[in-house]
């Protein structure tokens, strides 16, 4: 047996009797053999490597000296503690040489179709786990694999309980992240030259071949499935199911166009599923305080709100400053206590007295600086349909009932409504008939409807600060603040999304 060791100060060579060889009696640089017998070295860092058990070809320490100990073949020798151990005997290798044997035993299965013969065989009824499809757009990663292997656990189980399990792996071949991909990778003079048809065309030869590598990769992991005969949405059979479910529904009334508010991306101009969205530490907003002057004090209302219908305004709170153009109405909790307070400094050419939350007042206080004296208290439900006049475009619209959603724990107690930039909002506009107003388009600019001061400006950048200014500038600004909350951004370009109002298909 050959052994390739770095040279220590000392080699102790020895066979019935052990003997100390001096490095200096060893040719350097050359290979020499040693007298026979079992080799151990004296420092113990080549001990714990075990040179005698193993021959090692190379020595990766580059100033040692490579020697080659020719050791003889005798018996093996056994540690004096080697009887005192109580180890049980067994047929395991000591090694579990995945590598090897999981592919083997993989063939195994396939070749004895085990998985076919289970789901054939099985006595009891059959069970199928129908496979929520991912995306064709790159390699597995960790979150497959604890998808794949918990489904994985969840047939064999019923296998075991001797049913017919059917498990039909799929793919979605469509969307944004595989045309995304194919973009990636392509220059953009090409780009531009691409046409829709070639882009599909691209993006279906790229989820075939995704499709390919993580069946491969998925079958690697042991999982049982069809792998020959899988579902992918790109397929002429599967589209043709698809639009026939589509017919059906149309002609039965269910399916209709309209406008929603939806998370929109100007980075990547497409609206985002709740999952393509991320919400990342250390987002901070500009929020504003706005007072909405009041023209008309609804009936119900205490007589002492009516006296001051032409000195009151309403206090609302936003972090979007830039959906002031689209704001269709104020919104109050019927069953929060509210309270007119008189400001004790108004700015210049602004309202006397204001409308907030009464668990408010003491913060609004401290945030605009000047003493607030609560005149009136009164129930929300007392505001409900009075009406304000925009404080940037001058149209009239009325204060309305919200929901549970309006609560004391911040801003005023007062939501400015725009129901083209809010999921609540939209609801609270469908309520009460409220005009969508979404003045941006797919890129975050501000459309002709918001105004000339505002048109073509960016609403995450310029335009919300041109907003901001033109409150300034209209005395209805109370007072602006920065505000650190969580904030939706795109999966993919990591930028900030808005809420936008666009045409959708609804079900």
């Amino acid at each position: 047996m050959e052994s390739v060791v770095c040279a220590p100060s000392r080699v102790i060579v020895g066979s019935a009797s052990v003997k100390s060889v001096p490095v200096s009696r060893i040719a350097r640089g050359k290979m020499a053999v040693l007298p026979a017998g079992p080799v151990s070295l004296r420092s113990s860092f080549h001990t714990g490597l075990g040179f005698a058990k193993q021959p090692t070809q190379r020595c990766a320490t580059s100033r040692a000296r490579v020697l080659v100990v020719r050791a003889a073949k005798g018996k093996k020798q056994e540690s004096v503690y080697s009887k005192t151990v109580n180890l049980p005997a067994t047929k395991f290798d000591m090694r579990a040489n995945a590598i090897i044997k999981e592919p083997a035993m993989q063939k195994f299965w396939a070749e004895k179709k085990i998985y076919e013969r289970l789901a054939e065989e099985n006595p009891n009824e059959p069970f199928v786990l129908h496979d929520g499809p991912p995306y064709a757009n790159g390699d597995l990663h960790i979150g497959h694999a604890l998808n794949k292997i918990l489904k994985d656990f969840i047939n064999r189980y019923h296998m075991l309980q001797g049913r017919k399990v059917r498990y039909v792996p799929g793919w979605d071949c469509h969307g944004l992240p595989i045309e995304l991909k194919v973009l990636q990778g392509m220059k953009d003079e090409e780009r531009k030259a691409l046409t829709p048809i070639k882009l599909r065309q691209k993006a279906a030869k790229f989820a075939q071949k995704t499709v390919n590598s993580q069946s491969t990769q998925f079958q690697r992991y042991g999982i049982w499935g069809e792998w020959e005969d899988p579902y992918m949405t790109l397929l002429p059979a599967y589209e043709a199911a698809q639009i026939a479910v589509f017919g059906k529904m149309f002609l039965n009334g269910h399916i209709y166009r309209g406008k929603k508010p939806v998370h929109w991306s100007p980075s990547s101009r497409t609206a985002l599923a709740e999952a393509e969205l991320e919400y990342p530490e250390g987002h901070t907003s500009r929020s504003i305080y706005v007072a909405m002057p009041v023209t008309k004090v609804a009936d119900q209302a205490p007589e002492e709100v009516k006296a001051l219908a032409g000195e009151l305004a309403l206090a609302i709170w936003t972090t979007t400053p830039w959906t002031m153009p689209a704001n269709a109405a104020v919104a109050v909790n019927s069953d929060l206590d509210y309270a007119v307070v008189e400001v004790a400094e108004p700015k210049a050419g602004a309202r006397k007295y204001l409308v907030v939350a009464k668990d408010l007042v003491e913060s609004l206080q401290e945030k605009v600086g000047s003493a607030l004296k609560v005149v009136v208290e009164a129930k929300g439900s007392a505001f409900e349909g009075s009406v304000y006049t925009h404080p940037l475009v001058g149209r009239e619209s009325p204060v309305v009932a919200g929901g549970d959603y309006i609560t004391t724990e911040s801003g005023t107690g007062l939501v400015h409504t725009a129901p083209g930039h809010g999921q609540e909002d939209y609801q609270t506009g469908l309520k009460y008939g409220l005009p969508l107003y979404s003045p941006v388009d797919d890129e975050g600019n501000f459309t002709a409807e918001a105004g000339e001061a505002f048109v073509g400006k960016n609403v995450l950048g310029d335009g919300n600060t041109a907003v901001v200014e033109a409150l300034a500038e209209s005395g209805a600004l109370l007072l602006e603040e920065e505000y650190a909350h969580k904030y939706p951004y795109d999966w993919r370009t990591k930028k900030p999304t808005i809420f936008r109002a666009t045409a959708q298909w609804f079900a």
